[in-house]
């Protein structure tokens, strides 16, 4: 009897051991396919994305600064869903607010375009090709579901401090 019991312990104990190790390794994998992406970027391609980040960044402070104290209740309840937030948020916006969020999204977009821009055929390629191997290899949805996995995370961390 003590040797079933030791050798069950023993299995779970296993099996809990590999399933750690190959969340690790998933990780790992998650964090090499972003540097591989980066090493195939030239140095002024990386200063590009990082001036869009900051750019970026600087507009979504500038938009939040804007916001009134209502509006920053209604952007920071967690009871509504992202839908009735937007919406309530929406509804609640001045012209001066909703120009900003507007050219908001129009510089992105104009960024994105000077990006691809300085894409040469070979980063095309390398892109679409990761691309293609991920639809085959998970239907197309490790994308989401990694961002889906970053936003939880970052929730519990900011409930968490």
């Amino acid at each position: 009897m003590k040797t079933i019991r030791i050798i069950t312990v023993l299995s779970f104990a296993l099996l809990v051991g590999i399933s750690s190790v190959e969340a690790q390794q998933n990780q790992n994998k998650e964090k090499n396919k972003n540097t591989v992406a980066l090493e195939t970027m030239t140095a002024q391609q990386k200063q590009l994305i990082q001036e869009q980040r900051d750019e970026i960044k600087k507009k979504r402070e500038m938009f939040k600064a804007s916001l009134t104290e209502e509006q920053m209740a209604i952007f920071d309840n967690t009871d509504l869903t992202k839908q009735e937030r937007y919406d309530a948020l929406m509804t609640t916006l001045t012209e001066t607010q909703k120009t900003l969020m507007q050219e908001h999204r129009m510089s992105i977009e104009e960024s994105k375009h000077e990006f691809r821009n300085t894409m040469t055929s070979e980063q095309r390629q390398q892109m679409r090709s990761k691309m293609q191997m991920k639809e085959d290899t998970h239907g197309g949805t490790e994308l989401r579901e990694s961002v889906m996995e970053q936003r939880k995370q970052r929730m519990q961390n900011k409930g968490g401090n």
